[in-house]
């Protein structure tokens, strides 16, 4: 699924979560909440209540004063990865569905690799187990390897979506689908319900160059390969400069989404290789250098 240079690069990078993990088990993420472990941390004064089995009394014998001693906690953190493996997605050129799916794939090795839990799925419920350290990684790309891009998605999914654990959920997609009248799908709602269930979305779109900067032109019947509704239209330079307007408006509405519900977006080319897409996860901090 992913090159022995892909790895490599991988190695050196890290997901960024933002909020604090409160996972079911001990993990490799430091925790804001302070705790019993190896890590050393601060002192504080001790108050009534105070676990007595964490005064420092070499502290009370510099100070006269009862100070506790304070540990970093580790926890473990959640990871979601939703890949969009709608007909769409096998759209582009060149297509997108073999670019989201190896982003997919690099998402889910980086949270593996760290000792987080990841669950990887899809829109329409396809999801493996939650998996957790390096043993993982196989089943993974097994999972990913079988999937084929397929009927059609949209925020009504995500929303209904229930194998999503608190954590950050990455969801790799081009956000272009449309609401029953063919307008552009509102994804404010969705986004809204994954923050209520304590998730942190990312939005991380993936389009092709020519759906970027359309070059058709002359008179075409465009079909939707996921609705099967169909257009006769003119293809025009005003046409295009139209599209492109359009195309800002989506991606501003869903970075605000993003941003309202706690979350941050992106977007890679499908004609970039990883190490650009992973470039664009580090400008908006979703990942980190590790």
């Amino acid at each position: 699924m992913l090159t022995a240079a892909e790895l490599t690069l991988l190695s050196r990078l890290d997901l960024a979560y933002r909020r604090s993990r409160n996972g079911l088990y001990a993990g490799e993420r430091r925790s804001p909440r302070a705790a019993r472990s190896p890590e050393f941390s601060d002192f504080r004064p001790y108050v009534s209540g105070d676990d007595f089995r964490q005064i420092d009394w070499r502290a009370y014998a510099r100070l006269e004063r009862l100070m506790l001693r304070l540990y970093v906690a580790e926890e473990e953190a959640c990871l979601n990865v939703v890949l969009d493996a709608s007909e769409s997605m096998a759209l582009g050129t060149p297509p997108k569905w073999p670019s989201a799916r190896r982003l997919a794939a690099a998402l889910a090795f980086l949270g593996l690799a760290a000792m987080d839990r990841v669950t990887l799925g899809t829109f329409d419920g396809r999801s493996l187990p939650p998996l957790r350290g390096r043993d993982g990684v196989g089943r993974m790309w097994q999972f990913l390897e079988g999937l084929e891009p397929a009927g059609e998605t949209g925020p009504a999914e995500l929303a209904r979506l229930r194998w999503l654990r608190p954590g950050m959920t990455v969801v790799v997609s081009d956000f272009m689908a449309a609401d029953a009248e063919g307008a552009a799908a509102d994804w404010s709602p969705a986004l809204a319900a994954l923050a209520g269930r304590r998730q942190e979305p990312v939005l991380w779109q993936v389009l092709a160059p020519d759906e970027e900067r359309p070059w058709i032109t002359g008179d075409l019947k465009l079909v939707d390969p996921e609705t099967g509704r169909d257009r006769e239209i003119t293809i025009t330079p005003a046409v295009v400069a139209d599209y492109e307007r359009s195309l800002a408006a989506l991606r501003s509405r869903l970075a605000r989404s993003a941003q309202a519900a706690g979350g941050r977006f992106l977007v890679s080319d499908s004609g970039a290789d990883l190490e650009q897409a992973m470039l664009a996860g580090l400008k908006v901090g979703v990942l980190r250098r590790g």
